[in-house]
C-alpha cells in the first residue's frame, strides 16, 4: 500500500511545502505523479488544497515532508532547471492542455517560447489564444513551466500569478544558465 493510499479509502493526494526558486511552494503529489504546485506566498494551505480538489475530485492532507527521491528530483530541478526526471499526474486534464504542458517541459531553462511558437510545436499553429488559455490553467506552476512562454513581441504577455513573478523566475534561469 502506498502513502497516498489508505484501507478501504479512495486515494488521497499528499501536499508537502518547499522552498522554490521564489519562495515557498506547495506540491501535490500520489503515486501517479506530481498534480498540483501553488505558491505559498499567494495561496494558504486550504485554499491550495481546495483548489486541487476541485479540479481532480480527490481527497487531500498535509504531508511531513516529501519523499526522500521526490525532493531530490524537484531540489535537481530547480538548481538545474531540467524537469525530465520528474513525472506528473495530468489526469484531468484535455490531450490540448496536455499537449501544450509537455512543450512546454521541452523548453530548456534559460530560454524562452513564443505563444505562436507552442502553438506551431503541437500542430496547432492557429491556436495560439487556446495555448495562452491552456497556459493560464497549469496546474503545476514553476515545474512545469508555463513562465517561459512570452508573446511574440518577447513582452512577458501574462502570468497567472503575475507579472513580477513570471520575470524572477526567468531573470533567475538567465542567470543560472549564464553560468
Amino acid at each position: 500500500m502506498s502513502d497516498s493510499e489508505e484501507v478501504g479509502r479512495e486515494p488521497t493526494d499528499l501536499i508537502a511545502k518547499v522552498a522554490g526558486p521564489v519562495g515557498g511552494l506547495w506540491v501535490a503529489y500520489n503515486d501517479h505523479g506530481i498534480c498540483g504546485s501553488g505558491f505559498a506566498n499567494l495561496t494558504t494551505f486550504a485554499r491550495f488544497r481546495e483548489e486541487l480538489h476541485d479540479r481532480t475530485g480527490r481527497p487531500a492532507r498535509l504531508a511531513d515532508a516529501l519523499p526522500a527521491d521526490l525532493f531530490d528530483l524537484i531540489e535537481k530541478s530547480f538548481a538545474t532547471g531540467d524537469r525530465d526526471e520528474l513525472t506528473f499526474d495530468l489526469r484531468g486534464a484535455s490531450p490540448f492542455q496536455q499537449s501544450v504542458w509537455e512543450a512546454c517541459l521541452a523548453i530548456p531553462a534559460g530560454e524562452t517560447r513564443s505563444y505562436s511558437d507552442l502553438a506551431t510545436e503541437i500542430h496547432r499553429p492557429k491556436a495560439v489564444r487556446a495555448v495562452a488559455s491552456a497556459l493560464g490553467t497549469n496546474p503545476i506552476p514553476v515545474l512545469v513551466p508555463c513562465h517561459r512562454v512570452l508573446r511574440s513581441d518577447g513582452s512577458l504577455g501574462g502570468y497567472a500569478y503575475g507579472l513580477p513573478i513570471k520575470e524572477r523566475l526567468l531573470d533567475r534561469e538567465a542567470v543560472r544558465s549564464a553560468a
